[in-house]
């Protein structure tokens, strides 16, 4: 699978990775335990800010970018969609579109876009610039490598037609439950200043990051003023964005932002103490309770659990690439029988990673949905308990027994097959290798003997996806949506990012098929009711199946420099940009 399948609905990101405010009424940006105040106020415009990112920014084109940084500069900072979601209360709302409404057969929503809406140049933006957005990003001479993929329902292409230049519709080419989930993708181009580029099939090529910025119109908060390649990128604000405080004031109030390129932690640390960065996310744990001590003038902000997820799983492919056979061997029968994976399960004490190894930044995860997804995640889902002593009756229903060599134990399979395997982990991601030790320490109480084996992202990638020369893996997904489309590729038996059997022809398993019906079946259900249900049901059968072991969903860290107002930052792409248009200078 590619790092990126599409953007928000259905993007699985395989993972490696105060004072008082100025306005009309005074709120603590945080408070004494490191949460940040969800509370919204007035602000007052100008000013500046750093925020840093941890790699470059690849591209300035919407339909290009399929990395973090691009993705967040192009879909949420210089351009604007139909609708958005609210972070902070987990609901979309309008944004361009000033209403939309979704007609009885299903297939039909009713667009209505904001009145004068303009794009930074001044020039008028209407239903032909929606429309061409949505032709340009099908195009495949743009060659978009995710925006395309995430605007397609089934393959197939959402039709347009236009009533006049406020009023249009979507025509989708089948029913759909979350219309939602397509119109908070597709953002709004300029037609004007991007036609010539899709007249020659060239809108791939448009808005490069060498490109001069002046040739640029955005939809957005701001527009780019400067780029400094591989260094940073300056914003400053647009002039002609749609949305205003209650007070009436144009936002954003901030005159510009600069996207700083900083990849080194220390580095990250450093500059935020000096207050020569304002604000970073996902911020490593020590430097979290450094912070939180320190009397420099940034804060540490835990926003909780978010949309990604810790779990280990088993090679289940039959076969390596190169033709090796794995089905039949003593490791694949121990890894493909449930009682062996639920033994595992009971044997990891979730509750010490989370508070002990991890110090509190991360909580106990019982199933695939992240913590931080509140909407979908079942409340009812069985908590797998730290129990070694039900791990070991399931291993001896299974068949094993435990010999003692030296006082300690050694677990063998009915074939006297000694238990051991290796356990990758990556080699980048220094929270994973903890977790990994103490794993390996939990399973050598069963008499399990187990290797940690750290690589590099793209080596262990190519383990799962390609050669399937692994016995175990602990990586996770990351999400940046929470509608159940977002799991597509991790929970159909198809996907690329099926994991522990990836691109299966047809479903290995009668619950890995149940599993797609029900999938299939949520997608097209008349109500969120009748969603939840079929997706719960998905929850309960990898519960009882275990085809991945779930470990913890670890919190989402932010610093922030104490001048920055209505600073509330997000477990959710794009974190603490989410509301980039509301932020202001104290």
């Amino acid at each position: 699978m590619s790092k990126v399948r599409s953007v928000l609905p259905n993007l699985i990101i395989i993972s490696t990775l105060l004072v008082y405010a100025c306005g009309d009424k005074t709120a603590n940006v945080a408070d004494t335990s490191g949460r940040p105040n969800r509370e919204q106020i007035n602000g007052k415009p100008g000013g500046s800010l750093v925020h840093r990112v941890t790699s470059p920014i690849k591209t300035l084109n919407y339909y290009m970018a399929d990395d973090e940084p691009s993705i967040i500069l192009t879909l949420f900072l210089l351009n604007d969609r139909l609708i958005a979601l609210d972070h902070e209360k987990q609901e979309y709302q309008p944004a361009l579109a000033e209403s939309y409404s979704a007609e009885a057969d299903g297939r039909t929503v009713n667009i209505v876009l904001r009145e004068g809406l303009k794009f930074s140049d001044g020039k008028p933006l209407t239903t032909a610039d929606v429309e061409f957005t949505l032709k340009g990003a099908y195009d495949k001479r743009t060659n978009s490598p995710v925006i395309r993929d995430s605007l397609l329902v089934n393959d197939k292409e959402i039709g347009t037609k236009i009533i006049d230049e406020r009023r249009m519709q979507f025509i989708f080419p089948e029913k759909v439950s979350a219309v939602e989930n397509y119109l908070e993708n597709l953002v709004v181009l300029p037609k004007h200043v991007l036609e010539s580029y899709a007249g020659s099939g060239k809108l791939g090529e448009a808005w490069k990051i060498s490109d001069d910025p002046k040739s640029m119109a955005t939809s957005g908060p701001f527009v780019v003023d400067s780029v400094e390649t591989g260094v940073k990128v300056a914003l400053k604000r647009n002039p002609n964005y749609w949305r205003k405080d209650s007070n009436g004031t144009p936002l954003p109030y901030l005159d510009s932002i600069v996207l700083e390129i900083v990849p080194d932690a220390n580095n990250t640390l450093a500059r935020l103490q000096q207050g020569t960065i304002d604000i970073a996310d996902r911020i490593r744990t020590s430097d979290y309770a450094a912070l939180k001590t320190s009397a420099s003038p940034a804060k540490a902000f835990d926003s909780g659990p978010g949309l990604s997820t810790d779990h280990l799983w088993f090679n289940l492919n039959p076969t390596k690439k190169n033709g090796q056979k794995i089905e039949g061997t003593p490791k694949y029968n121990w890894f493909s029988d449930k009682r062996f994976r639920k033994a595992v399960s009971n044997a990891i004490d979730r509750r010490s990673i989370a508070s002990n190894t991890l110090q509190g930044l991360a909580t106990p995860l019982y199933g695939f949905v992240p913590i931080g997804n509140r909407a979908w995640l079942d409340p009812n889902l069985p908590k797998t308990d730290y129990d070694l002593e039900r791990s070991k009756k399931l291993l001896s229903e299974a068949g094993f027994s435990v010999r003692e060599n030296n006082g300690k134990p050694e677990l063998f399979d009915g074939s006297g097959n000694r238990v051991e395997f290796t356990m990758i982990v990556p080699a980048e991601n220094e929270p994973r290798k903890l977790m990994a030790a103490v794993i390996q320490e939990d399973l050598a109480k069963l008499g399990m003997n187990v290797q940690i084996a750290p690589i590099d992202f793209q080596g262990l990638t190519e383990r799962w996806t390609s050669s399937y020369d692994y016995d175990c893996i602990l990586q996770g997904l990351s999400l940046t949506a929470l509608d159940p489309s977002s799991f597509a590729s991790f929970l159909l038996s198809s996907g690329g990012a099926h994991q522990w059997r990836p691109k299966q022809e047809t479903p290995a398993s009668e619950w890995e098929a149940k599993v797609d019906q029900l999938f299939a079946d949520q997608a097209q259900a008349d109500s969120i009711t009748a969603r939840k249900e079929k997706f719960n049901e998905i929850q309960s059968i990898f519960s009882e199946e275990m085809p991945i072991i779930p470990v913890v969903s670890r919190h989402v860290v932010s610093a922030a420099n104490e001048r920055i107002g209505n600073y509330s930052p997000s477990g959710m792409l794009p974190y603490s940009m989410w509301n980039a248009d509301r932020l202001f200078i104290k």
